[in-house]
């Protein structure tokens, strides 16, 4: 099903203007919205590192009941986040969630440098993880709502690159103040301050979503967004394509779909009527089983692959893994567009479930298989790691598309605190063959449901995908090669 915008993208001429290249002002959003998935990952491995070393255990008391509550409170925040301020943002609106939220991170990332006490940095982490929530839920539906359909997946994806990338480049200043500098512990809870503060300056200035303003019924306003951000009176299309390149054909067509938004209220119940409530379940589900063993395992990496054998490798080894996870996470980004949102989840997915169970086999394997095994998983998820910052932006409609992220973000919390609360336990009480046939049985119900439920969204408007009207895997058709050509 195709809507109506695709086919009468000429009847609705691009807002007057100067001639803005509208691939200029989506990079700019682009990074301003990776920012903030670039800082989540920073701080969820800042403070995994934190954890690794003894020193901040010796100087301020963390016993292993600490450490969990430690490792597990900004994944706690990241729910309360997500479900409330998710809401709140398709009420009033992207563009004031999206400044206040990273306020509130940015001051108490600072505020860790002056912790004495482990319950100071639960305390701390619970409220940058309410930020992290709502910038989920925030960020990504923002850019989704400008971004040009056949590109939209690479655009997203670019934000669960960041999102790797700030792991990787969070653990990897805790290995070397670990290595070199110990008693700095808390440097390495505050440095997500750093990035903080650059991606705030990146967002000022920054406009409200016409689509969301489109849904509200202030047409008039979502047009003067249009202006701002894409200028350009209609032109002719060759001198449009040669101005603008290859996305201006898809900016017809997606400012059109703009136009096409209808005015609807915002209502939570929404997310669990007749229309959605699939829609609502999948997301949910594929995202917990994407999570829950990957920040459960790479929280106590070091731990995990002292378990297999690694021994005093075991930190390099966490380090490389995180690596081998964003190399993944890079090569989904380059499918996503070109084979489809299915194929990235499904197999990746069943490959995640083949791997853990293998490393459940512990030391009947050598140590070099059961090593490769864990980065098998590693590299499995990170190729399916993009689309939670894409299939919830493109299922739900406009009027309830923070909401829906939100919400899946916020269970996806659930399953991830769940599982990085009871792996230390698990590893000390019941071993490491137990624990990772546990982490298999969630990725194999992932893929399960995947296979069940996932639709193709690639190459789809937004109008289309959210539809009320789109139910099941065969939600929406694939794109014709024609439509999907960037």
């Amino acid at each position: 099903m195709s809507s109506p915008a695709a086919h009468t993208a000429e009847k609705f001429p691009r807002p007057k203007g100067g001639s803005r290249d509208p691939r200029r002002f989506l990079w700019r959003l682009t990074a301003a919205t990776g920012g903030g998935m670039f800082i989540d990952g920073f701080v969820f491995a800042s403070v995994a590192s934190a954890l690794a070393g003894s020193a901040m255990s010796r100087e301020i008391g963390v016993t292993l009941t600490w450490a969990t509550l430690i490792s597990s409170s900004t994944l706690v925040g990241t729910f309360f986040g997500g479900l409330f301020l998710g809401y709140l943002t398709d009420r009033v609106g992207r563009r004031p969630m999206f400044t206040i939220d990273l306020s509130v991170f940015l001051a108490s990332a600072v505020l860790m440098l002056f912790v004495t006490a482990p319950w100071q940095v639960m305390v701390l982490g619970l409220v940058m993880g309410l930020a992290v929530g709502a910038d989920y839920s925030i960020g990504s539906p923002l850019l989704a709502e400008f971004a040009p359909r056949a590109r939209r997946g690479n655009y997203l994806g670019v934000l669960e690159i960041l999102w790797n990338v700030g792991y990787v480049v969070a653990y990897l200043i805790g290995y070397l103040i670990n290595s070199l500098w110990p008693s700095a512990w808390n440097i390495t809870l505050a440095a997500s301050a750093v990035p903080a503060v650059i991606c705030l300056m990146l967002r000022h200035g920054l406009p409200e979503s016409p689509r969301w303003l489109m849904s509200k019924g202030r047409r008039e306003e979502a047009l003067e967004v249009l202006n701002e951000s894409f200028g350009a009176q209609r032109a002719p299309a060759a001198e449009t394509a040669q101005s603008h390149g290859p996305d201006a054909h898809e900016l017809d067509a997606d400012t059109a779909d703009i136009h096409a938004e209808q005015a609807e209220d915002t209502r939570y119940s929404m997310l669990f009527s007749r229309d959605y409530i699939l829609r609502t379940v999948f997301v949910c589900t594929f995202w917990i089983c994407i999570v829950l063993p990957y920040f459960a395992l790479t929280f106590f990496q070091p731990t995990v692959l002292t378990a297999i054998g690694m021994g005093k490798s075991a930190l390099a080894g966490a380090l490389l893994g995180t690596i081998i996870a964003l190399v993944g996470a890079v090569t989904g980004w380059y499918l996503v567009d070109k084979v489809g949102r299915r194929n990235i989840l499904i197999w990746p997915m069943f490959g995640c479930a083949l791997a853990l169970f293998l490393v459940a086999l512990g030391h009947r394997l050598p140590l070099w298989a059961g090593t490769a095994c864990f980065f098998g998983y590693l590299f499995s998820y990170g190729i399916m790691s993009i689309l939670p910052g894409v299939y919830p932006e493109e299922v739900f409609p406009t009027a309830i598309r923070t909401s829906g992220v939100g919400l899946a973000s916020a269970a996806s919390r659930i399953g991830a605190a769940i599982g990085t609360f009871l792996l230390p336990l698990g590893l000390e009480h019941l071993g490491l063959g137990w624990c990772m046939a546990t982490m298999g049985v969630v990725s194999l119900i992932g893929g399960v449901t995947a296979y069940a439920w996932a639709p193709e969204t690639n190459g789809r408007l937004l109008t289309d995908t959210g539809h009320r009207a789109q139910r099941g895997r065969r939600l929406v058709a694939p794109a014709p090669a024609a439509e999907a050509r960037v």
